[in-house]
């Protein structure tokens, strides 16, 4: 007698086995070949090395770098509507290089190691123990989309709700293109985004969300995101992004 179950356990084994022999594992960063009998590693040890972790010192909100700084300058006369933004490493290196090949050389491959640098930034006491009901993406215009051919907080999203087991909700939407943000100073940053996004549909009240970006710098694209979703009843956003400029 063939137990349904048990054959589609050893199909899963021999898909898998062919998979591992057709395309075996290799780090996403030099293409050096990875342990097989670890699936979850996505980067070798020498290119996990030279990532650069966040510093000891940062703000307890925006995750700016303190270096012995009483008060945070990125947080001084600002009102959050972010609960805080946890990075999983620094914009520099490796990670700067990993993240523009992902980007601008569509590299939709660099999703997994990339998304599995944000797995630290979970484990920050700030956010360690918090609980959400859902994750979301910052939205890229659709012009900017159709152009790149994908949003990458979209896919960083994906791979983070294989480890979080949350469901993925795009709740805003991006209602017009804005210059980039990089260069403008805070200020430039708030009036280049003012207006800029809305919500895609109702947004349940107390809902916890975690957006997902893959850089942050001042912070602003994601307070404006989490702005729009605490207007409409959320309860609580926090943020997480690959890395900290």
């Amino acid at each position: 007698m063939v137990i349904d179950g048990a054959d589609d356990s050893v199909h899963k084994k021999l898909l898998k086995g062919l998979r591992s022999l057709l395309y075996p594992p290799h780090c996403g960063s030099c293409g050096c070949s990875l342990d097989e009998h670890d699936p979850e590693q996505t980067l070798c040890e020498p290119c996990l090395a030279k990532i650069s972790l966040p510093p000891g010192e940062i703000c307890k909100v925006c995750s700016h770098p303190m270096m012995g700084l009483l008060l945070c300058p990125n947080c001084d006369g600002r009102f959050w509507q972010l609960t805080v933004i946890v990075a999983g490493c620094r914009y520099e290196g490796l990670a700067r290089e990993l993240i523009q090949r992902f980007k601008y050389g569509r590299d939709q491959s660099l999703m997994r190691p990339l998304g599995d640098l944000m797995m630290p930034a979970l484990r920050d006491p700030r956010l360690a123990g918090k609980e959400f009901d859902a994750i979301v993406p910052v939205p890229l215009h659709p012009a900017r989309e159709r152009e790149r051919e994908f949003n990458q907080a979209t896919l960083l999203s994906l791979r983070l709700a294989r480890h979080l087991d949350l469901p993925v909700k795009h709740l805003i939407k991006r209602n017009r293109v804005t210059m980039p943000q990089a260069g403008f100073d805070r200020t430039r940053r708030l009036l280049n985004l003012e207006g800029a996004f809305d919500l895609t549909g109702r947004v349940e009240g107390g809902i916890r969300v975690l957006l997902v970006d893959d850089v942050t710098t001042t912070g602003t694209t994601l307070d404006s995101c989490a702005s729009v979703l605490m207007q409409a009843g959320a309860d609580e956003v926090c943020a997480v992004t690959v890395a900290r400029g």
